[in-house]
């Protein structure tokens, strides 16, 4: 059987998979609202903390960040050092969040705020949905970007049937099951990444004949330092690590993750979630970083390191794997852009439509349900005409919206959780400062220094305290469960 066939075969058994645990999702939880944007808040620890680092991974992890490894060498362990450790402090965040949050009757990340800071409801609502819905839309269309990239560097299809294909099936079994889909589906996502990117170091290491061969090459391409660039702390090479480093103050305000935390549904299960989604995040990003590094070895030229992986893959794998790592690639990919439509769409409809526009306690359950999948459908061919205008890089795409997400979000989660006197009004000025700050940064020039999301955190975290100081300490919160 011809190659390029066994490939599509093994990776349509994959997309029928998930679609089937969509409809498993629509049977199980797809009635009543509450059940599809927070599957009844029933999770257990394995999968809301794997889903939850899944979707934190993207494209980024199989795509971008194995390009760093390729393209830096050793250097790229800041990048993959960084993100893992925003991963264990989702050990400060988890179980501490989801006990706040069962004070609430919460369903989405604005029920959360609102409720905890007990007023300035409406703009809490509409600012936290405005920047959740813009920013995650922005990271769907590097999602779908991957997708594409992926198919036109192992010859399937081309970029636009990449993109074209990636919406298509995220966009169905997302509307067919909701919350639970993507939940379940990210753990099964998030298990596939991570045996792929065990497997492809070591078959790497085995290909290039050793550590001997593999050290030769970085020698001689002067990325054998950990360094960027081989010349020691330079201030390119600090720049490099602290922007890296500085992704992970992303980490504990990320809606599409945090959102996991919330719906789990106990207390030990959050501690458990905590451990393991730490001890994976880590695993996976060391492993994708160490895959590019020994790649190097084997494909010394090549014009676009985020595509080392499917050139790898078309290279050196046989058929049925190169299915499989193809899934894998699409896991990455759609396991967060999943979860960013399922979490624009609900804080359009939950936060926006129903508690501001119409201000309704609660609308009709099996008709919220219609308007949220209305509006993924929306958001999903939104995002697909923004990654069919321009191929764009994934990692600049990903850096910017996880930035403008990070220095609004992180700030308020953390201080909701540890500071008791903390208000909306220092709410509200994180969520303007933050983001403002990373748009200034990046419009000055700056991140060619530093990536913008550590002065954004910085300014996000004095303007909500001094905000917050002046004009007093929150009232007491009246929304609690009965």
């Amino acid at each position: 059987m011809d190659p390029t066939t066994v490939i599509w075969i093994t990776f349509a058994v994959y997309m029928v998979v998930l679609l089937g645990i969509g409809w498993q999702g629509e049977v199980r939880f797809g009635k009543g609202y509450d059940g599809f944007v927070a599957a009844e808040r029933s999770l257990g620890g394995w999968v809301a903390a794997i889903s939850a680092a899944a979707s934190s991974e993207s494209a980024w992890v199989m795509l971008s960040l194995s390009g760093l490894g390729w393209k830096h060498g050793l250097g790229a362990y800041w990048a993959a050092g960084g993100c893992a450790l925003g991963f264990m402090t989702s050990i400060f965040v988890v179980r501490q969040l989801r006990a706040s949050a069962a004070q609430y009757e919460v369903q989405t990340l604005g029920d959360y705020i609102a409720g905890r800071l007990g007023g300035g409801e409406k703009l809490l609502r509409t600012l936290s949905s405005l920047l959740i819905s813009v920013f995650l839309t922005a990271y769907v269309v590097a999602q779908f970007t991957g997708a594409g990239k992926q198919m036109v560097k192992m010859k399937l299809m081309s970029y636009r049937g990449g993109v074209m294909s990636g919406a298509v099936i995220v966009g169905l079994y997302v509307l067919l099951g909701g919350y639970a889909a993507v939940c379940w589906t990210d753990m099964l996502q998030g298990i596939l990444m991570l045996f792929v990117l065990i497997a492809l170091p070591t078959v790497a290491l085995i290909k290039a004949g050793g550590f001997g061969p593999i050290g030769q090459v970085l020698r001689a391409n002067n990325i054998a330092s950990l360094w960027v660039g081989g010349k020691g702390p330079t201030g390119e090479a600090i720049g490099f690590a602290l922007t890296y480093f500085g992704f992970s103050l992303g980490y504990p305000g990320m809606p599409h993750s945090i959102i996991r935390y919330v719906t789990i549904r106990d207390d030990r299960e959050a501690t458990r979630a905590a451990w393991i989604g730490g001890i994976y995040g880590t695993v996976v990003l060391f492993a994708s970083a160490t895959f590019g590094i020994f790649a190097r070895a084997l494909i010394p030229e090549l014009a676009d390191p985020e595509k080392i992986l499917p050139a790898f893959t078309a290279a050196f794998m046989p058929p049925v794997l190169g299915g499989v790592i193809l899934a894998a690639v699409s896991a990455a990919m759609m396991s967060t852009a999943d979860s960013q439509l399922m979490m624009s769409a609900s804080a359009l409809v939950h936060d926006v439509y129903n508690k501001v526009v119409r201000r309704a306690g609660s609308g009709s359950s099996r008709k919220m349900v219609i308007q949220t999948r209305s509006v993924i459908g929306a958001l999903s061919i939104v995002a697909l005409v923004l990654a069919l205008a321009q191929s764009r890089v994934i990692d600049t795409l990903v850096l910017f919206a996880w930035g403008c997400l990070g220095a609004a979000f992180s700030p308020v989660i953390v201080l909701c959780l540890y500071w008791k006197r903390f208000s909306w009004h220092g709410a509200v000025a994180s969520f303007v400062v933050g983001p403002a700050t990373i748009v200034a940064w990046q419009l000055a020039g700056l991140d060619s220094i530093v990536h913008g999301l550590i002065p954004g955190t910085l300014l996000s975290v004095v303007a909500a305290i001094f905000v917050t100081l002046a004009y007093g300490a929150a009232p007491a919160t009246t929304s609690q469960r009965p």
